[in-house]
């Protein structure tokens, strides 16, 4: 076999035919196996729509997964816009952190690791044997979508069920109970043969949202907006995506009301997070669910 350093790499994959691509990978043994993608193909054997979807927005979009030694799958704009940032400010905070306990990390910085994050709306699931077949350390973030008797959303502490497909999945059918209780430790699966199941060595970790200072959220929108209100609050009339905006003065609407409300434009608000950041970020926290998500990725 001849081989190619390349810069280029995920360009030269974007442009090569998807069956035809060999996938290299060393174990932790420091050996190396190929595997062909064309395999891949009898991973999806009873669903042959997902794999074409998945063979098209691969090489298509998200080449550069091929390439990375951990991959982020999240669902939309706002998480697209912020996730870097996320992560920076996620290594920023431990780095504070360890130095205020006087520990050290040996862990590297999200940002100095090769991570993938790629947008996958709601069909996390549909990458499931994509991300066994490459072997990579994955998180999904993903959303509660609580629904309530009439299967329209509503906020979690009313709800009755969830609406989100990828937490059917890989939970099994779970109650909206069981995933309102769930710890970090329930959320981290290995795949045999063919199935996912809990395991605190798992290389897969899907996360969502938690209750946090008492009060659980449908979203990141809400999420964000309950830890933060006192840094929105104040900037309301300057957030170019808010409209209803006298409503963040009344105590008495709570986070998910006021996502629903006043958030005018998702990718808006996410921009206006970003633009009335301080330069270290302190001025805001990042949500309960993607903390814990990202300290489980962090690790080796």
């Amino acid at each position: 076999m001849q081989s190619i350093i390349s810069t280029h790499s995920s360009h030269i994959v974007s442009e090569s035919n998807f069956d035809d691509i060999k996938y290299l990978k060393k174990n932790d043994n420091n050996s190396v196996i190929a595997k062909n993608l064309k395999e891949l193909k009898e991973e999806y054997k009873t669903n042959t729509k997902q794999y074409e979807f998945l063979k098209q927005y691969l090489t298509i979009n998200r080449a550069e997964i091929f390439f990375a030694d951990k991959a982020i799958l999240i669902e939309g704009d706002t998480e697209r816009i912020l996730f870097p940032t996320l992560m920076k400010k996620y290594d920023i905070d431990e780095e504070k952190k360890h130095k205020n306990l006087g520990t050290v990390d040996d862990s590297l910085p999200l940002l100095s690791q090769n991570i993938s994050i790629i947008e996958v709306g709601a069909y996390s699931q549909i990458f499931e044997k994509f991300v066994e077949f490459i072997g990579i350390k994955t998180l999904i973030i993903t959303d509660l979508d609580t629904v309530g008797l009439d299967d329209k959303k509503c906020e979690p502490s009313i709800g009755v069920n969830y609406s989100n497909d990828a937490l059917n999945f890989f939970f099994k059918n779970p109650t909206l109970l069981d995933l309102k209780v769930f710890t970090i430790q329930n959320k981290t699966f290995s795949n045999t043969n063919g199935l996912w199941n809990v395991d605190t060595n798992g290389k897969l970790c899907v996360v969502y949202q938690i209750l946090e200072n008492g009060f659980i959220s449908r979203s990141f929108e809400d999420s964000f907006i309950h830890l933060n209100r006192e840094f929105i609050t104040p900037l309301k009339d300057e957030f170019k995506g808010l409209q209803n905006r006298t409503n963040f003065d009344d105590t008495a609407n709570n986070a998910y009301q006021l996502a629903e409300h006043c958030i005018k434009k998702k990718t808006h608000f996410a921009l206006d997070i970003l633009y009335h950041s301080n330069e270290d970020f302190s001025n805001w926290q990042i949500p309960g669910y993607i903390k814990e998500g990202l300290l489980w990725l962090k690790q080796d």
